[in-house]
């Protein structure tokens, strides 16, 4: 009996250690990397995983053991604030690529968004702060920049190509129901806020105000002076502690809590709906301004009459600019192809942009452009020598990898 008892404690004790070794083996095929402690997994690796395998010394790899020795290394500290700022800059960019704000809520709610990015942010940090202490001596004179570009194999950049352009930006303006949809909502949300946490939380998942939302909404220490007049005026015409009404500005409808008021500043929370467009409001839009285009070009007229021709129309409100000069590395990928073939004196064809989450259409005149020519010496002096400089820190950077690499464990598993 006691026999029998041993064998199937034994058979158990097997089983156990056949499925921990499984459940590690499936585990295993999921890691690609281990640097120290620190375990990279396959789905990190956005790069060829060919060349990761093939390449020791590659930039992802030496990016891990970057983020590995700066986490370490107590002189490196990361500022909370200076993360804080970061983090809400980066979503402020993401979120204007969501025209449809419950898109951009849903991804934001449902995948712990706010949480992981922070932590991506951080390890940023930690990269770019480590970059810096290790090539903050590196420099390069002027002889090195001279034998840097006299070599064959490095040729000398260009500048970019410039523009100087007349513009109409053309707004479609809101239909009556949706103004309506839009203050009653934030109506709604008046009702619901009963303290600055319930302001906070609201501003937070429904304000458009890039600089303002992620904080709650809370405005401080701004000058009174810095206030668009429009917005400014409904601010100081409130009592401290008092909620606005909603209301619409060019910048779109408002809830505005005054907080302080000082002397020349004032403190308030902010949550901002910007309009969204209906598919008839667009298709409207577009089918009058091509129209209103082509009066333009038999009639001749100038862009810079535009605003006084559109002044009273019910269709769009239009924003005009004369004779801006711009680097071609300025414009979207879209504006690009539009000035491929577009002489100078000509205006482009009617097309859509998205313009900090709102939708407008534009008009463009080219009225000169200075081509790009190669950088020299005499005048982009410190452009090139940047470029030197910048060159110089990648390979210390390689080279303090090569020699860190030694007194480091790492491995290479899925490989």
């Amino acid at each position: 009996m006691m026999n029998f008892v041993r064998k199937c404690f034994i058979f158990i004790l097997f089983l156990c250690a056949f499925f921990s070794y499984s459940y590690e083996l499936e585990k295993m095929s999921g890691i690609s990397l281990v640097i120290g402690n620190d375990i990279i997994l396959d789905s990190e690796i956005k790069s060829d995983k060919k060349s990761f395998c093939a390449d020791v010394l590659n930039d992802f790899f030496i990016q891990k053991l970057m983020l590995y020795h700066a986490k370490k290394d107590k002189s490196i500290q990361i500022n909370n604030k200076e993360l804080e700022s970061k983090t809400q800059a980066l979503l402020s960019e993401m979120r204007k690529k969501y025209i449809n704000q419950k898109e951009f809520l849903t991804q934001f709610e449902t995948e712990d968004f706010l949480k992981e990015l922070s932590k991506e942010i951080e390890n940023k940090q930690y990269i770019e702060k480590i970059y810096n202490k290790i090539t903050e001596d590196v420099e390069a004179s002027p002889q090195e920049v001279k034998h840097f570009f006299t070599k064959k194999q490095n040729k000398i950049p260009y500048t970019s190509k410039k523009i100087c352009i007349s513009y109409a930006i053309f707004y479609p303006k809101l239909s009556k129901t949706n103004k309506k949809k839009i203050i009653d909502f934030l109506n709604q949300i008046k009702k619901e806020i009963h303290s600055d946490i319930d302001f906070s939380a609201k501003a937070i998942f429904f304000s458009e105000d890039d600089y303002s939302a992620f904080k709650g909404g809370v405005m401080k220490g701004v000058k009174i002076n810095n206030i668009p007049i429009e917005l400014g005026r409904f601010i100081l015409s409130l009592k401290e502690g008092e909620i606005s009404e909603p209301f619409e500005t060019d910048l779109g409808f408002h809830l505005i809590k005054l907080e302080k008021k000082r002397k020349d500043e004032i403190d308030f929370r902010h949550i901002l709906i910007k309009p969204k467009y209906s598919k008839y409001e667009l298709y409207k839009t577009k089918l009058f301004l091509e129209s209103f285009r082509k009066d333009i070009l038999i009639h001749k007229i100038d862009l810079d009459k535009i605003p006084k021709l559109l002044n009273n129309n019910k269709i769009v409100d239009v924003v005009w600019k004369n004779k801006i000069w711009i680097d071609e590395d300025q414009l979207s990928k879209k504006m690009k192809k539009i000035f491929v073939f577009l002489k100078k004196g000509k205006i482009t064809n009617l097309y859509k942009e998205t313009i900090n989450g709102k939708e407008a259409f534009f008009i463009i005149k080219l009225l000169d452009e200075i081509p790009s020519k190669p950088l020299s010496f005499e005048k982009n002096y410190t452009i090139l020598k940047d470029i030197v400089i910048s060159i110089k820190k990648r390979d210390k950077i390689k080279n303090w990898a090569k020699e860190i690499l030694k007194k480091t464990y790492y491995e290479k598993i899925n490989c």
